[in-house]
């Protein structure tokens, strides 16, 4: 099936495209709103990414049962690419093997590897809403200010 993939109701509400005739019909889960704890095997980098990435979707009313799966996903990758960054910028790219023939360079097989989880971390991005060109199709809801006769009634 070629084409876009399809955007979901609620991304269409918050970016503001949201027209009766561009709403489809949508399997609804369940919203959470108490974020659970980061998994267990989640490095320092991944338990980040999954606390900044489950509160801003949390935040929009985004995030329920089924894409939390999604963002475990996206958490753990752009963990393993953090973290195989900063080995990387300890060990170098280009590593140098010494044989009996002489020096050969090659490239540090974790530079392919990074280059695989930031792939990975960045389609769950695309998934999920929370690359920047997506978020900056979601309109951000003005805040509503509070007025000091808001609440004169009660008085």
């Amino acid at each position: 099936m070629a084409g876009r993939k399809p955007i979901s109701n609620e991304l269409k509400v918050l970016r503001g495209t949201d027209q009766p005739c561009r709403m489809r019909d949508e399997v609804r889960y369940e919203k959470i709103t108490r974020i659970p704890k980061p998994p267990k095997f989640f490095n320092e980098y991944s338990k980040k990414a999954y606390k900044t990435a489950t509160t801003q979707l949390a935040e929009k009313g985004i995030l329920d049962v089924v894409n939390i799966n999604a963002v475990i996903m996206y958490a753990s990758e752009m963990g393993k690419y953090m973290e195989a960054q900063e080995i990387l910028a300890v060990e170098g790219r280009i590593l140098t093997e010494y044989t009996k023939f002489g020096e050969k360079k090659y490239r540090n097989p974790l530079d392919k590897m990074s280059s695989e989880y930031y792939a990975n971390a960045t389609r769950m991005a695309c998934e999920l809403g929370i690359t920047p060109a997506s978020a900056s199709k979601v309109k951000e809801k003005p805040k509503e200010e509070k007025d000091e006769f808001d609440n004169i009634d009660e008085m």
